[in-house]
């Protein structure tokens, strides 16, 4: 039986993860639960947990702190993070630190949280199965030169080296670029998911190994270099700049190409390429892998399989946030693109959203939520029987292409596909209702538009009265008393606060004109619509 501690700041959200599964069915047996990091920390190094599902924004100690210093402590432990859709930085940094998996806190379900288990149960077996000769592997490993170097460098980038104690410990690990005129250039495995599983059968340690020794030989002899691996997907080459004999930018750009290129003949492996500045020496390479790790974010715009310069990226207008909402044209224009279920109005409108994003500049973040955004409108003009989500049970779901998705390409396009499919899919679900159910979806999603029988009829490709007369036969009353009804509905709930005055319900559920929403309000309700906010006021 594994053990398991959850962590949140909010109670509901504990207590609903605790009694969503009978986690002991599952081989886990729920130890602890504590409301910040801190307290987590202090529980944990006490019952000595296999999994933490945690939070990420909490008082006191977040989960980013907590995986830091846990992680030091407890070597087999794995992690899962919960986020909000709008913490995806956060993920990212916590997937770093070596978080196992995350939760969107708004799609936990027993299915998702099963499937995690499973997931996460297979890698606390796997690191089991024959400890001795697991652990004398490691060893090993560790005692490598190639360990203690990629080890090394690691505290370099995360700032644990004293800079003066780098040329040092360089020497000591046999270095074998010099301490002068040093650039630092990251390559980042595009598409790694994806990749992986094509070496599944004997591990990353060959996808890992094959792309070393690609980079050992083609790039020649004349460059000192030293390659550090960070990840299997994340590898550090640092290389002494030729005596300049042309343009050093130049040189490093076809360099890279060629390793590019390389890469993607061998292994048919797409990779991108982020280049620094020229440093003076050891002490600088920490500033030069931070330049580097900023051009390589670049690459969200860019795409996957290009090389990006620090100097030409700082050089470019800069990205800033947008706060983007869809506008009232915007929503009008995507309205009429669903009805109309035309393949080329969403392309145009997909593209215009972009050209909108682009021109002001918007920065990563604001890009994935305005595609977050446009998501939640699609689904919310689903009908009740069109599938959600996940298309099956292999793919990602939109919500997790959006979030995890390495560029704004390949987030646009994904959006678009989507649309497509629930363009065809939605289309399928309509002609199984009859016209009126139709007509009555439309009513009750646009009840606050300026909407008619004859624009709906003509929505649904049907002459008005014979809709009309379909409405009155199948639903015992007109077209008019149903959207009347619906509207009047709203309006009571609306009128039940005080925040909304009479004339901005009216407004809110489709009348334009205060007096004819009042007397339809008090010919529908018996009283006027302020009388009745009184009344409900009374009898509270």
């Amino acid at each position: 039986m594994y053990k398991l501690m959850i962590v949140d700041d909010e109670l509901l959200m504990r207590v609903g993860i605790r009694s969503m599964l009978n986690w002991e069915e599952f081989g886990y047996n729920v130890v602890g639960e504590a409301g910040n990091g801190k307290e987590a920390l202090e529980l944990a190094l006490e019952v000595s947990p296999d999994l933490i599902i945690t939070d990420i924004k909490m008082p006191v100690m977040d989960g980013l702190k907590l995986i830091q210093e846990a992680s030091c402590v407890l070597k087999t432990c794995k992690y899962v993070i919960l986020s909000n859709f709008d913490e995806f930085h956060y993920v990212k940094e916590a997937l770093k630190l070596g978080a196992a998996d995350y939760l969107i806190k708004s799609e936990i379900n027993e299915t998702s949280l099963i499937e995690l288990l499973t997931s996460i149960t297979q890698k606390l077996q796997s690191e089991q199965i024959n400890p001795a000769n697991v652990s004398s592997v490691a060893l090993d490993y560790s005692k490598s030169l190639r360990h203690l170097k990629d080890s090394f460098f690691q505290d370099i980038v995360s700032g644990f080296i004293c800079e003066k104690e780098v040329a040092s410990k360089a020497e000591e690990l046999q270095f074998r670029i010099r301490s002068d005129q040093l650039v630092v250039i990251k390559f980042f495995v595009n598409y790694y998911e994806k990749a992986k599983k094509k070496y599944i059968e004997k591990g990353e340690k060959l996808l890992r190994f094959s792309l070393l020794n690609i980079m050992e030989e083609i790039i020649p002899s004349k460059w000192e270099k030293d390659i550090f691996v960070e990840s299997s997907s994340e590898y550090w080459v640092i290389v002494n700049v030729l005596p300049e004999t042309g343009s050093i930018q130049a040189d490093l750009h076809k360099l890279c190409t060629k390793l590019l290129s390389s890469v993607k003949d061998f292994m048919n492996l797409s990779l991108t390429a982020a280049v620094s500045t020229i440093v003076p020496d050891f002490r600088y390479i920490r500033k030069a892998c931070e330049e580097a790790e900023f051009a390589l974010q670049h690459g969200f715009f860019t795409g996957s399989n290009q090389v990006l310069h620090y100097k030409d990226v700082l050089q470019a207008p800069a990205r800033q946030e947008v706060h983007e909402m869809l506008t009232p044209e915007q929503e009008r224009d995507f309205l009429k693109l669903w009805v109309s279920k035309d393949y080329n109005s969403a392309k145009k409108f997909l593209e215009a959203i972009r050209s909108d994003l682009e021109a002001q500049r918007a920065n990563e973040s604001s890009v994935r939520k305005q595609y977050i955004l446009l998501m939640e409108t699609i689904q919310s003009h689903l009908s009740r029987g069109t599938e959600r989500g996940k298309r099956n049970s292999t793919e990602k779901s939109p919500y997790e292409i959006v979030l995890k998705g390495e560029c704004w390409e390949d987030i646009h396009q994904d959006m678009l596909e989507h649309i497509s499919y629930y363009f065809i899919n939605n289309s399928q679900d309509m002609q199984e209702h009859t016209h009126a159910d139709v007509a009555i979806e439309i009513i009750n999603k646009y009840y606050a538009e300026d909407i008619s029988l004859q624009g709906v009829a003509s929505q649904i490709n049907v002459n008005p009265s014979y809709l009309s007369r379909l409405f009155k036969q199948e639903k015992g009353e007109n077209f008019i008393a149903y959207l009347t009804r619906v509207r009047m509905e709203h309006a009571k709930n609306y009128l039940l606060s005080k925040e909304l005055k009479v004339y901005e319900i009216a407004e809110k559920v489709g009348y334009h004109n205060y007096t004819y929403f009042s007397k339809i309000f008090k010919r529908s309700v018996g009283h006027t619509p302020e009388e009745y906010r009184d009344l409900q006021q009374e009898s509270m």
